[in-house]
Order: structure tokens, then sequence, then C-alpha cells
């Protein structure tokens, strides 16, 4: 394998455990695919209709695809967990078939599908289910009711699943090209798009049912939405933490964004953060937290803090050290003393069974913000 498909490869499929200073080879990858066709060699996928970027578009706050995937994390005390174990698992057969299949345009094929995968959760307007088979349906759906009940915010916060069947669905992805394909003007030419990702996935069990392709976790201020998916899940749960463990701390989470976004002006003023790295650290343990209290609350989830700590040490622990990075989100520790710090708020009213407001809440958390930093 040449230095070229390696670096493409580290820019397009990087994720915390996987170096770029290191070949593909080294770890194991084979340089060849038994998938290789020669019909799909001499379909370009540079020929592949572009999408309309994402920013501007559709701001999302947080993805935890991104922080799952992302480089952030330097060589540190916060070193792998089990879920990285997991991530490699997963990784090994999907960056084999692509480099196989696409050699150096895997990358592009890599970065369509997470896009068409996330406008697919965004737009999608159908009936929505959670888990691959649906199975997590009346959870998510019971938390949602609970969620809007305990922060006061009925029928605020549309909640969508994301799936990897999507990807392999004519009519979906052809609505997505149909709605932000670049210079597709019909619903003829948004079927023929579609027709070529189809095709793809016929050389590949990876293609698109890699979790990679269903691993986003976000909220955004489109809609006021929550998107979680499936691979997500997955990932996590094949760490040891139970599936409805990880369905509601992740929605508890996004849900604690969507609650920033409402009182952004007010609880961040210009001028309330010196850097960016500061501003996204203070966000993210501060939705810890908030997620925390209503996950142990007994007007919440009821969930003891035992089953709750056990989701959150080991998911936060994606948790960076890039102290520097735009999209720092905390040291491991700090984010588990966030969670602790909801535990204890929620054990606190245990006995008259109160819910404080979300400002009320905030003005704790604030209170209680520098005692989170001196843990290492």
């Amino acid at each position: 394998m040449n230095k070229t498909t390696s670096t493409l490869l580290c820019l397009g499929l990087a994720f915390i455990s996987f170096s770029c200073e290191k070949e593909v080879d080294e770890i194991g990858l084979a340089s060849g695919s038994t998938l290789q066709s020669t019909a799909v060699k001499n379909q370009s996928a540079s020929e592949l209709v572009p999408l309309k970027p994402m920013d501007g578009l559709v701001p999302i706050h947080e993805n935890l695809r991104s922080t799952l995937m992302s480089n952030l994390v330097e060589p540190s005390e916060c070193g792998p967990t089990a879920l990285y174990e997991v991530q490699n698992s997963y990784f090994a057969p999907l960056a084999n078939d692509l480099i196989g299949l696409f050699g150096p345009q895997a990358q592009s094929i890599y970065s369509t599908y997470l896009a068409l995968g996330q406008y697919a959760a965004i737009f999608d307007e159908s009936a929505q289910y959670f888990g691959a088979n649906g199975e997590y349906t009346d959870l998510v759906n019971k938390r949602k009711r609970e969620l809007e009940k305990f922060w006061d915010m009925p029928n605020q916060i549309p909640v969508h699943g994301q799936h990897t069947a999507t990807l392999n669905n004519r009519e979906r992805l052809a609505d997505v090209y149909e709605l932000i394909g670049v210079g597709i003007t019909s619903r003829e030419q948004a079927y023929a798009v579609a027709d070529q990702i189809l095709y793809f996935n016929t050389f590949s069990d990876q293609l698109p049912e890699s979790p990679f392709f269903a691993a986003d976790g976000f909220a955004t201020t489109y809609n006021n939405l929550i998107v979680i998916g499936d691979g997500l899940v997955q990932m996590i749960s094949e760490t040891g933490v139970e599936q409805d463990i990880v369905w509601t701390g992740i929605l508890a989470h996004e849900w604690a964004h969507q609650i920033q976004f409402k009182n952004n002006t007010a609880w961040y003023p210009a001028g309330t953060f010196a850097s960016q790295p500061e501003a996204t650290r203070y966000k993210e343990l501060e939705a810890d937290f908030l997620a925390a209290y209503y996950m142990t609350h007994k007007r919440g989830a009821t969930y003891n803090s035992k089953r709750v700590a056990q989701f959150y040490e080991l998911f936060f622990e994606i948790g960076d050290c890039g102290f520097e990075s735009a999209g720092h989100h905390g040291t491991p520790i700090q984010r588990m003393a966030a969670a602790e710090l909801g535990f204890r708020l929620a054990a606190d009213a245990q006995k008259q069974g109160h819910i404080l407001t979300a400002e009320q809440a905030h003005a704790y958390f604030v209170a209680n913000f520098n005692g989170l930093l001196v843990q290492n």
C-alpha cells in the first residue's frame, strides 16, 4: 500500500485509537480486498454527485461520532478504554474493504456515506424508530415524554433515529439527493445517483452495514432536533454498558444541549469565555451534569447512581486531553465529576421530589463549576 492511500484513509477514517503516523498495513489491514471488482474500479467515486455542505444549513452543536472518531486525545493518562477496542474491531474490516474497492478514493466514499446518513436522519419526516429493528422505540419515546415533563418543554424537541438501513433504501436516498444534491433538478436525477450508491453497496458487507455509518449523536438548532444513531449505541453497549442506559444517557445529554440553545443568550453572554476550548468544555460538562440530574432523579429516569455511573465512566472516557482544541470536552475525570455533581443534586431532592427549573440547575452548576476543574 502506498503512502498516499494510507494518508487519505487516515484523514477520512481516523478516530481516537488510530494514529496517522502509522501505515495502515502496520495495524494488520490487508493491502487488497477479495471484494475488488473491475466494475467498481471503473465506476469512479469522484463522479458521485456532491451534497451541499452541512455548515450553515444545519448548525450542529455537537456530534458524538466526531468525538469518538477524531484524533483529539493526545498521549496521556486518558489512555484507551474498552470502547477503543470495540471501535477497532469494526474499523479493520471497513478500512480493508474501502481501500480494496476504491483505493485513494476511499476517503471520498466514506465522507459521502457519512453525509448521507446525517442528512437522511435530519430530514426524515416518517414515523421514527430506535434500534435497528425498532426494539428501543418504546424506551426512547418514554424517555422523551419524561424529559419534556421534567424540563417543562412539551412538544419542543423532536428526536430522530439514524440507521444504516437507510443507506440501502432507494426512496430515502433519492429524497436526500433531491433535497440537497448539487445540480439535482428532478426526481429522475436523484434516482440515478441513489442507484449508484446502491450499486456500491452490492460489493461489500461494510457498505452500508458498518455501525460507523449510523454513529451520529447530536443536537442541532435546526428544528431543535436530536439525532441518535444505532451504531453509536451499539458500539458503546458492546463495552458492557446496558443498552437502556446508553440510549437514556445520550438522549439526556443531547437534551441538555437543547436547553442550552434555548437559554444561550442569558447563560452565556458575549465575553463569558476566554477561548473556544473553554466554552466547549464548560457546555459539555454542564450537559453531563444536567443529564445525570435527570437520570437519577426520582421524577426523572429513576436510575440509581451506580447504574448511571457505569454509563458515564465508560462513555465519557472518550473525552479528550486536547486542551487547546476547539472541541475540548473536558478530561474523563472532569466529566465523571460533573455527572457526580448531578447525582448529588438529584439525591438532595429525593425526599421532597422537587425538580429544579433549568435556570436553578444552571445556577447550581455555575456555583460548583470551579470545583470540577481541580479534577485531573
